[in-house]
């Protein structure tokens, strides 16, 4: 029996490493960082690219001053993340210095209006949101999503590309060409909401492709069943040899 004890060590041996293979194509399902850490380096940050509330000082300290003058840090965060309608004049910030039109992608591009209609019709409602980005080299950003809302209140987001996702936030990050795996996004985890309600989430832009786990479970298989002709053919061996002469 020495050959099959040695055998199922060496089975146990492959499965471990399998199994730490696959571990690690799956990579950390969430960032390190909390909502509530992002939304920090927003607002000290001072080199913002489109940023909604950019300020005219050089400093974080200056910068933090001028938003205690107008928010509370809920009600910027509330802001910045809302969903507000985009129209001309509609959801106009409060503070000299907000650019509406340049900054939040409105009015949308011909590709967003069209999509909007496709999944809305001509009687449906466009909102823009703002989601802030923190990019594989630590940079920040914000992007304009938007949300086309039907008559029935359905609602679907739309990209500034024109894709349209209708499964929310998990559908975006599945299926998005605008963010990597490494990009960490805030925003609402119901993303889709107007003007916005629930949780705030920190997570990946992208979520990390499936192929590695197809790729490795096949894999798998195939090594399981070949250990099993393995064993078989051993067993046989083994019986062949120890059975008595004839």
């Amino acid at each position: 029996m020495t050959h099959v004890t040695r055998l199922h060590s060496g089975a146990r041996a492959a499965v471990a490493a399998l199994l730490v293979v696959l571990l690690a194509s799956c990579g950390s399902s969430e960032p390190e960082t909390t909502p509530g850490k992002l939304f920090q380096e927003y607002t000290r940050s001072t080199d913002v690219k489109n940023d909604r509330f950019p300020t005219d000082s050089g400093s974080s300290e200056d910068r933090l001053a001028t938003f205690a003058a107008y928010y509370t840090p809920e009600q910027l965060e509330a802001t910045l993340l809302a969903a507000t309608p985009c129209e001309a004049g509609a959801g106009a910030d409060t503070y000299t210095g907000a650019n509406d039109d340049v900054n939040t992608g409105c009015p949308p591009n011909a590709s967003v209006s069209a999509a909007a209609r496709d999944f809305a019709g001509s009687k449906g409602e466009l909102f823009r949101r703002s989601v802030l980005v923190k990019r594989e080299d630590t940079s920040l950003e914000l992007i304009t999503l938007y949300v086309a809302r039907a008559k029935d209140r359905t609602a679907a987001l739309i990209d500034s590309e024109g894709a349209t996702y209708t499964g929310g936030l998990e559908d975006f990050r599945e299926n998005n060409d605008l963010l990597g795996q490494d990009d960490v996004i805030l925003t609402l985890r119901d993303i889709t909401s107007v003007p916005g309600e629930g949780e705030i989430v920190a997570v990946y832009g992208h979520t990390a492709p499936t192929w590695p786990l197809w790729l490795g479970g096949g894999v798998g298989t195939v090594l399981v069943i070949g250990l099993g002709f393995t064993l078989a053919a051993r067993r046989r061996t083994r019986t062949a040899t120890d059975a008595p002469p004839e």
